[in-house]
């Protein structure tokens, strides 16, 4: 009896039961960080609870290029951005709020190059972009900010958060950041600081969802 039942387990394995949804992954990976200390500054993140239904989708950039070329939301950040962490609740609520279902979601972490400004005027690559984060750059760049500190306008980067708008092929809309007024990020945002990211999310986020065509249906 013993080795049916552990034949009948494997099997409810094999079938992918008890795997974790990307909404619970994403939950448990923000939420995991509640109450810990970041290194750098010696302060606690943010304080985050996302629902379990949140519409957060893992995307590798194949994914996201699709979206680019068609309609969604994207969300570029990573769970120990300070910035992120104020965002994200904000932003999972436009979402309810306006009837979004999905947004894609692509980890900033070990992705970006990290590149400094040397005395002597030149830059130096401390750490190359991976080939993924590449394909997304070079596919964004126009759209992109310009890589702060290094005194050359044509380096670009994603920076973090940052929330992609595309209907029918067109990014809309771009937002980086929280809102002006917010200056500390271990501070978390003020209501009425919400409200106004709110507003901006929502505003794109109908635009994204009246009439456009989805990833399966062309134009």
């Amino acid at each position: 009896m013993k080795k049916f039942v552990s034949f009948l387990c494997a099997l409810v394995l094999l079938a992918g039961c008890g795997t974790k949804s990307d909404a619970q992954r994403f939950k448990e990976e923000y939420e995991s960080l509640n109450g810990k200390i970041r290194d750098k500054t010696g302060k606690e993140y943010v304080h985050i609870e996302l629902p379990s239904d949140n519409p957060m989708i893992y995307a590798d950039a194949d994914k996201i290029l699709e979206v680019l070329d068609n309609s969604g939301v994207i969300y570029f950040g990573f769970d120990e951005c300070p910035w992120c962490r104020n965002a994200l609740p904000v932003l999972i609520e436009a979402a309810s709020q306006t009837n979004t279902k999905e947004i894609y979601y692509f980890d900033l972490k070990d992705e970006r190059d990290e590149l400094k400004l040397n005395e002597d005027g030149t830059i130096e690559t401390e750490k190359e972009m991976s080939a993924d984060y590449k394909k997304i750059y070079d596919a964004m760049k126009d759209s992109l900010s310009v890589y702060e500190g290094l005194n050359d306008d044509s380096i670009k980067r994603i920076y973090a958060p940052t929330i992609v708008f595309v209907k029918n092929g067109q990014i809309i809309g771009m937002h980086e950041g929280t809102v002006e007024s917010q200056m500390d990020s271990s501070i978390p945002l003020t209501t009425d600081q919400k409200i106004e990211l709110k507003a901006i999310y929502e505003k794109y986020m109908k635009e994204v969802n009246s009439s456009v065509c989805d990833l399966e249906t062309k134009c």
